[in-house]
This record gives structure tokens, sequence and C-alpha cells, in this order.
């Protein structure tokens, strides 16, 4: 009997012990869980530098640390994409392309109690889809007049499409080209949906009941305007060759005397001409007037997240510091107040010009739909075979039969 006893008495303090020792690691994990968050952020972006320069502070005031997963642009896509179909939560954080929000709109966890007063022009609305708001803005891009002002007298810094071509004319030498056009990859798709905001588009691709519009006079006239740009003897002859990167060596190495180019190559056209030569101003206007694509970032809470409170808290952390990007390598950022108060600063002036850019009634957001990569390699030939020489309205119309397959 008190052998039996004894039995008894060591299997409970053994089941005791193994009951206590799966709640302490049950408890530990879950207290790990919620001390830490891991972020997706753009390998060598202002996102991961500004990451890295916060994640001290956040955990000294929230006691959460902050795990940063930097990632290649090219890869954060298909990363996200993998975890989400996997329903596996390796990410409570992402950092977000305005242009993957819809394909990654069922696993992002809405915002819509977030304060969007201070959201720069178009962000509440490219960053909604089906009424939910994604995400807080990280930044906007939008392209801008940047020009040689030791060159171009204020009172002749173009403002219009005819004013544009004009000072181009006036502007070309034997060694330098009065503008480029973008003919080469996303940049030229932005380019000619940036033109035909200007003449007029009315949604960009698709009109405001869903049907594709891209054979509408603005296309059109976009097209045509880049057409005669790119055939002109005051830009180089390799534009379908040429994009923001190309664009901007040319103007920084005196090449050329203004660009109409993402409002970050601002300051870095400053710092490698001088303040006294570089001006900008905002994107020039067609018959509609002012207007623009953007190119907004924003940080999202993953459904996923087991830790979506501390995650929430996160993100709007880093709104709370969203001023701290402006001394970043692309000095742009996402709320009005920022631009405001950054552009009286010298060397900051872009933020004005996009600041007006963004509150024309023109300027608006790709269309956000989950097949906009396919639609864009559509959109990359429409340039490239308008500029080869195609015809332009057999063109528009072709791809408005791709497209409309592509969205069935």
């Amino acid at each position: 009997m008190k052998k039996k006893m004894l039995s008894i008495m060591l299997a409970a303090m053994m089941a005791g012990t193994m009951a206590t020792g799966c709640g302490a690691d049950g408890g530990k994990k879950e207290e790990n869980h919620k001390n830490s968050i891991t972020v997706l952020v753009e390998s060598g972006s202002p996102a991961e530098a500004l990451a890295k320069e916060t994640a001290a502070s956040f955990k000294e005031e929230t006691g959460c640390e902050v795990i940063i997963d930097a990632v290649a642009y090219t890869g954060m896509y298909d990363k996200l994409s993998t975890e989400i179909k996997a329903k596996q939560a390796a990410h409570d954080v992402a950092c977000m392309d305005v242009v993957w929000l819809a394909a990654f709109a069922d696993a992002v966890e809405a915002v819509n109690d977030a304060d969007t007063s201070d959201f720069l022009p178009t962000l509440q609305e490219s960053g909604t889809i089906d009424g939910n708001l994604l995400g807080y803005p990280m930044w906007v891009n939008a392209k801008v007049l940047i020009y040689r002002k030791d060159l171009i007298p204020e009172d002749k810094v173009p403002k219009t499409w005819e004013e544009y071509q004009a000072v181009a004319e006036e502007m070309k030498t034997d060694d330098m080209s009065g503008t480029t056009v973008f003919g080469s990859g996303s940049d030229a798709v932005c380019s000619f949906l940036d033109f035909a905001c200007q003449a007029g588009a009315e949604g960009l691709v698709f009109d405001k009941d869903g049907n594709v519009n891209i054979t509408d006079q603005a296309y059109a006239d976009a097209l045509h305007f880049m057409v005669e740009n790119a055939n002109a003897d005051y830009t180089p002859s390799d534009s379908l060759a040429t994009a923001s990167t190309e664009s901007q060596e040319l103007f920084t190495n005196g090449k050329t005397a203004m660009q109409l180019n993402w409002s970050h190559q601002y300051p870095a056209a400053v710092k490698a001409l001088g303040a006294d030569k570089v001006g900008c101003a905002p994107m020039i206007s067609g018959s509609a007037g002012i207007g623009a694509t953007t190119g907004p970032w924003y940080e999202c809470v993953m459904k996923g997240s087991e830790n979506k409170e501390m995650a929430k808290k996160y993100v709007e952390y880093m709104y709370s510091h969203n001023a701290d990007y402006m001394d970043l390598t692309l000095k742009i950022a996402g709320r009005t107040s920022v631009y405001e108060e950054t552009g009286k600063e010298a060397g900051n002036e872009h933020t004005a010009a996009v600041l007006e850019t963004l509150k024309a009634k023109q300027s608006q957001a790709r269309p956000m739909v989950t097949t906009w990569a396919q639609i864009e390699e559509v959109l990359i030939g429409v340039v490239e075979a308008s500029l080869g020489g195609a015809d332009i309205n057999e063109t528009l119309e072709s791809a408005k039969n791709e497209i409309e397959a592509i969205a069935r």
C-alpha cells in the first residue's frame, strides 16, 4: 500500500511539474511575442533607415522590440504573397507600395479610426479600398518641374504644355538639350498617365464605373505630346532608353536644361549642381490643368499578426515621426504639416511644388486593381509603340482590348 501511494504521489508530482513546465514555456512564448514585432521594409530605403533609428526609442516607450526584415523591392511582393497564401504571419507590419494594396487588401487590418486630417492630398483616397483605409502614409512622390534657374529666368518658367515646349526649344544648344522624354519602363507609364491627367482623364485606365477608358481623347493627347517632344530637336534621340535615372544624370551633368522628374531628384540635383543653379516648380498643366500620378507608400498592420495592438501602436508611432523622413536620402514625407514646415527651409523647395501639384483636381492615383503589374506591361508597350511611330489610336484600341481581357 505504501509503495502504491508513493507511486501515485510521484506520478502526480511529475504531472504537476510537466503542467507547470508547459505553462511556463507557453507563458514565455506569449511574453516574447508580446515584446516583439517584425516589420518588413525595403532594403536600402528611407523606411529601413528610419525603422532602425526609431527602434530603440519605440522599445523604451512600449517595451516592445522591433525586428526589422529588410528585403529588396523586387522580393517584397513575393515574400508577402507567399506568407499570406501559406497563412503564416511572418510580419506584423509591412511597408507597401500603393500598387500592392489591392492585391493584399484582404490580408491588411483596416485603420479606419486613423486621424487623416494631416494626410497629404490624395493619400487618404489612394490608401482606401472598399471603404477601408489600409495604412498610414509614409511618403508620396510625384513629378515636378526641375530646371536650371541660372539659365531660365523665374518669369520664363513654363506652366503649360505650350510654354514647356517653347522653353525647351529656346534652351537647346549644341551641348545641351531642352528637356527629356521618359520612354522606358514604369517611369514611361507614369509620364503617360501624368499627361493624361493634365489632358482631362477622369480615372486612370478605368473610369468611375470600372470601364477601361484609355481610348478617351485625353490619352491620345498625352501620347501625341510625348511623341512631339521625343521627335523634336530639343530632346535626346534615345527617349526609349530614358527614365528617371537617365534624365537626372543628363541634368546633373549639364546636358539638359529642365526635366519633369520625381520630386526627390530635386534635392539630389541641388547637391550636385548647387542651390544657385537648380529650381523647381509644380507639374505643368495641359488643357485640364495641373495633374500628376502619385507614388505613395503605406505602413500596414497585417491581419495575421498575433500582436495587432502593438503593431498598430507602431504604425501610429512611425506616423508621428513622419517628419524624420525629411532628414533622409529622398527628402519626401506623407503629412501636409511636414511639407508646409520643411518647405520653408532651403533645399526643400520641392515640397511646396509637390503640395501644389497634389492639390490640383486632376492629380490622381493609379487604379487600385490586383492586376496592375500586367496592365502596366501593356501600357509600357503603348508608350514604346507610340514613340516608335505606331498609330496612336490603333495602339490605344488594341491596348484597351488587352486590358479588358486581363481585367475579366
